[in-house]
C-alpha cells in the first residue's frame, strides 16, 4: 500500500497475528491530555548537578516549599532504560529527582530472585526495587555509591500495568503533582508471546503512563511525554518507511510489533487530544534494533540480534533462510539515547516522530553482515535460500535429523527469520534534519560491527565480567 495513503484510526483498526484475535483490538480507553502551551525543557546543567546531602530529598516541605521537580523513568532496569538513567543522572539540573519506576518483582543481579509480589509488605517492596535499581547504578553508572548526585534518584515500586501505576491515590498523585518529564520506554520485547499477555504490559502498560501524563497535566507540572516505541511498527511493510507513517494497512511478524503499534496508537490519540480534550505534549522515538556501544561494542543484553549471532558464531547455521540483499538496520545505543536527550530539548520536536535507525544511508544487508560475521569467528559462510523453499523442504529435514542443541538453534531461531529478509527502509528524514549541527549523527553500521563483535567474545557473550567503559563525566550540550 504506498504511503502517501496511510493513515491511523486507532488501536481498532489493528491487524491480528492471529485470527482468534482478530476481533478483539484494543480500541478503548484511549486517553486524550489537556495541552501545557509552550514547551520550556529543562536546560542540561553546564556543571556536575549536586543533591542535598539527604539519601532521599523530601517531595514536599512543612514550610511550603514546592516539591522537587521530577523526571519519571519507565523501564529503568531494561537494556535501554539503563541507559538513558546512567546518562541523566550526570546531565539533568541539579533540582531534579529521577524517579525509576520499578516492579517489586523480578531478578536482581547481585540478590537472586525476588519473593512473588503478595508476599511482600510495602517496606519490603520498597527495599527490594532500591536494592534492584542500585544493581543496575553499580553496573554502570559513572558515579560511585558515595557520590551526592546518585542521592536524587529513587526507585518507586510499581508496576505500569496496574490501576495508578499499582500505588495508592496519595502516592500517585504526590508523583504527578511533581512530575515535569515522562520517558516511558518498559516494554516486552519478547516476539513470541500470546498476544494477550504482549498488550497487558506494551498497550495497558502505555494506558496508565498516558494517565499519569494526564493527571501531571491537570496539575500543571508536565512539560513532555517522551514515549520511545519501535520502528518496526511497520510489520510486513517493505519499501520506504515515512517516520510520520503508522497505520498502512501492514499485517504484523508478530505480537511484539501488533503491540507497539496499537501503543504507539494511544500515544497519538492523547497527541491529537482525541475525547474532546487539548492534546499532551509528546515526542515519539522509533528505534530500530538496538545494539551495543558504537565506541566500545558493551551491551547491558544479549538479546535480539545478539541470540543468533551467538548461535552462528558457533557453527550451528549452515543455511540462511534469507536473500542476502535483506536489510540489515542495527543502531547503536549510546546514539539512541544521545538522540533522544537532544531532540527532547527542542520546542519544534513537540508532536514529531522520529525513526532513530540506520536508514537506508547507513545500513548494510544480511549477506554483507553475515560475510563479516563469518570471517571474524572463522566459521564457514552459509548457504542463502528463499524463506518459502526452507520452510517447505529444508526445515522439516533439519527437524527430523537434527538433535539437541542444533534441533533447539533450529526451533528457537524461527522466530528472527522475518528479520532475516526484512525489506522496510526507515526513512530518517526527520532525525538528520532536526540533529543537524549538534554533533549526534547517525553511524554506519558498517563503521562499527566489528567492534559488536569483539565485545561479544571478550565478554564470552555475558558470562565474562566486562565492565562498562568510564563515563567521561557530564557531556551536557553534546546531547
Amino acid at each position: 500500500m504506498s504511503a502517501d495513503i496511510c493513515r491511523y484510526e486507532g488501536p481498532s483498526q489493528a491487524r491480528p497475528v492471529s485470527g482468534e484475535d482478530n476481533q478483539n483490538a484494543v480500541a478503548e480507553g484511549i486517553f486524550s491530555r489537556p495541552g501545557a502551551g509552550r514547551y520550556t525543557p529543562p536546560a542540561m546543567s553546564e556543571t556536575p548537578a549536586t543533591v542535598p546531602d539527604s539519601s532521599r530529598p523530601p517531595t514536599s516541605t512543612s514550610t511550603g516549599e514546592k516539591p522537587r521537580r521530577a523526571v519519571v523513568l519507565t523501564g529503568a532496569t531494561g537494556f535501554l532504560g539503563r541507559e538513558l538513567l546512567w546518562r541523566l543522572i550526570t546531565s539533568l539540573p541539579s533540582e531534579y529527582d529521577i524517579v525509576c519506576l520499578v516492579r517489586e518483582r523480578g531478578e536482581s543481579r547481585s540478590r537472586g530472585t525476588s519473593p512473588p509480589p503478595a508476599a511482600l509488605s510495602p517496606a519490603e517492596a520498597a527495599q527490594l526495587a532500591e536494592r534492584r535499581l542500585q544493581d543496575v547504578l553499580d553496573e554502570g553508572a559513572p558515579l560511585p555509591r558515595e557520590d551526592a548526585r546518585r542521592a536524587r534518584v529513587h526507585a518507586q515500586p510499581g508496576d505500569i500495568t496496574r490501576p495508578r501505576l499499582g500505588l495508592d491515590e496519595a502516592a500517585f498523585s504526590a508523583l504527578s503533582a511533581r512530575t515535569h518529564e515522562i520517558y516511558h520506554g518498559a516494554a516486552t520485547v519478547r516476539f513470541d508471546l500470546p498476544l494477550h499477555e504482549a498488550r497487558h504490559t506494551n498497550v495497558d502498560g502505555t494506558r496508565e503512563i498516558l494517565a499519569l501524563a494526564q493527571a501531571a497535566h491537570a496539575a500543571g507540572t508536565l512539560r513532555r511525554l517522551h514515549y520511545i516505541g519501535t520502528a518496526y511498527v511497520a510489520g510486513t511493510r517493505r519499501g520506504a518507511i515515512r517516520e510520520d507513517d503508522l497505520d498502512c494497512g501492514q499485517t504484523f511478524h508478530n505480537t511484539y510489533e501488533q503491540t507497539k503499534f496499537e501503543a504507539e496508537g494511544l500515544v497519538r490519540a492523547a497527541l491529537r487530544g482525541e475525547g474532546g480534550r487539548a492534546p499532551l505534549p509528546v515526542t515519539i522515538y522509533r528505534p530500530s534494533i538496538v545494539v551495543g556501544d558504537s565506541e566500545s561494542g558493551y551491551t547491558s543484553s544479549f538479546k535480539v540480534m545478539y541470540w543468533p549471532l551467538k548461535v552462528f558464531a558457533r557453527g550451528l547455521i549452515p543455511i540462511v533462510p534469507a536473500s542476502r540483499a535483506g536489510i540489515v538496520d542495527l543502531v547503536p545505543v549510546n546514539f539512541v539515547i544521545r538522540a533522544i536527550l537532544q531532540l527532547g530539548q527542542l520546542e519544534s520536536s513537540l508532536g514529531k516522530t522520529y525513526h532513530l535507525a540506520a536508514g537506508p544511508e547507513r545500513s548494510t544487508t544480511i549477506g554483507a553482515a553475515i560475510d563479516v560475521a563469518a570471517d571474524f569467528f572463522k566459521v564457514y559462510k552459509p548457504l542463502f535460500m528463499p524463506i518459502a523453499t526452507y520452510e517447505r523442504w529444508v526445515r522439516p529435514l533439519l527437524r527430523f535429523v537434527l538433535r539437541g542443541k542444533r534441533r533447539k538453534a533450529l526451533e528457537t531461531g524461527r522466530i528472527y527469520v522475518p528479520y532475516l529478509s526484512h525489506g522496510a527502509a526507515f526513512d530518517t528524514s526527520h532525525t538528520r534534519t532536526d540533529l543537524r549541527g549538534s554533533g549526534v549523527e547517525i553511524p554506519d553500521v558498517r563503521q562499527y560491527f566489528l567492534t559488536l563483535l569483539r565485545y561479544c567474545v571478550d565478554s564470552d557473550w555475558g558470562r565474562r565480567p566486562v565492565g562498562k567503559p568510564a563515563s567521561p563525566g557530564a557531556e551536557p550540550r553534546s546531547f
